[in-house]
């Protein structure tokens, strides 16, 4: 049951994702990826579980908006890096059960977490889309503009819409 929740969520992530965060461009800089939410918010299981959700997510990415492997790049990335990113920002005496939420994991890991896999997911997509570090500023603003949007949802839906 566990496992048919955990698929359900990404679909609704991947739905939220391409009816509305796909269709949300402001001034060309504004692309907010809240499918991530998915990857960070996954229960602590087997690495080998978390880096499949993973790239099985960034492939549907890719898929529907036609890019070369990016989103499963960026995915791989966040799915390899959460794990021990988490191990060393929450204590072993604070063993999270359930998904990654502020509520779970405390405030200011869950915050530390969200905003560290974010901005690297977004670099990593960004990046490899221009393909090139020759307009780098441009790079950067869509990072830190689309970031900001993304952490915003992601701190709505860890602190208010899921509460334990």
């Amino acid at each position: 049951m566990k496992w048919v929740r955990i698929i359900l969520f990404g679909l609704l992530m991947l739905f939220v994702q391409t009816t509305v965060f796909n269709n949300l461009h402001t001034l060309g800089v504004c692309h907010p990826f809240v499918y991530v939410l998915f990857l960070i918010c996954l229960p602590v299981m087997p690495r080998w579980a978390e880096q499949l959700f993973g790239f099985a997510m960034g492939v549907a990415m890719d898929c529907i908006c036609s890019s070369p492997g990016i989103h499963t790049a960026a995915c791989a990335m966040v799915s390899w890096l959460k794990p021990m990113l988490l191990a060393r920002m929450v204590q072993e005496s604070e063993r999270i059960v359930g998904p990654i939420v502020a509520a779970s994991a405390g405030v200011q890991p869950f915050i530390r977490l969200s905003v560290l896999l974010t901005v690297l997911h977004h670099l990593t997509v960004f990046a490899l889309d221009a393909w090139s570090w020759s307009q780098w500023w441009w790079v950067l603003l869509e990072v830190v503009v689309s970031g900001a949007v993304t952490i915003g949802v992601l701190f709505v839906y860890g602190f208010l819409i899921h509460r334990s």
